[in-house]
């Protein structure tokens, strides 16, 4: 007998498949309901600004499935930064300054003019088998138009929103998964922090 495979397995591969032809999909997150393309592909983040309103000055956050893949993103984080990751009851996005020897091209719009990027580590078995899938991060942020609230579930999202993703995930459609964005923490290359959004 084979593993059973997960009930959102069908879901997740279509959703995979988007992602790998440079798609973007609206899906759940460990947070609130978002859009995601692959953080390496020039046209997918570029939908993503395309389909929200917003400028691509305001970089995108990416997700990644290892503390492996977070240390290579971010070497020179602190001790301190993985104690809050241990410790919070919440999910936390780290900003830092990107690493010299990361393996992936990232599109325009994930990294900031001063090297910085925002990395959230996650443990959602559904997030990781997409961030398996593609081979890359995913390019991640909140499935609203700019300036308009943001969606806790698939029903509180946009039709505008909805209507022009490649890929709509019927998992956990119904699911409050968060009340809220993720934690957002700054830590400079000297190793201080700063909340930025709490």
């Amino acid at each position: 007998m084979g593993k059973k495979r997960p009930p959102w397995h069908e879901d997740a591969l279509a959703a995979v498949r988007t992602l790998r032809n440079n798609g973007v999909i609206s899906h759940p997150t460990d947070t609130v309901w978002g859009l995601a393309a692959d953080a390496t592909s020039a046209e997918g983040v570029q939908r993503i600004f395309d389909i929200k309103q917003r400028s691509i000055s305001e970089t995108l956050l990416m997700l990644v499935d290892s503390e492996q893949e977070l240390e290579q993103l971010l070497p020179n984080l602190p001790e301190a930064a993985w104690e809050l990751l241990e410790v919070s009851d919440r999910p936390v996005t780290l900003v830092g300054t990107i690493g010299s020897r990361v393996r992936y091209t990232f599109a325009p719009g994930m990294v900031r003019d001063d090297e910085s990027i925002a990395v959230r580590l996650v443990t959602d078995p559904y997030l990781r088998f997409l961030i398996h899938g593609v081979g890359a991060p995913l390019a991640s942020t909140s499935a609203n138009l700019a300036k308009q609230p943001t969606p806790r579930t698939f029903n509180e999202v946009n039709q505008q929103v909805t209507s022009a993703v490649d890929y709509n995930a019927a998992y956990r459609r119904d699911e409050l998964n968060s009340n809220q964005s993720s934690m957002l923490v700054l830590f400079d290359d000297a190793g201080r922090m700063r909340i930025l959004r709490s």
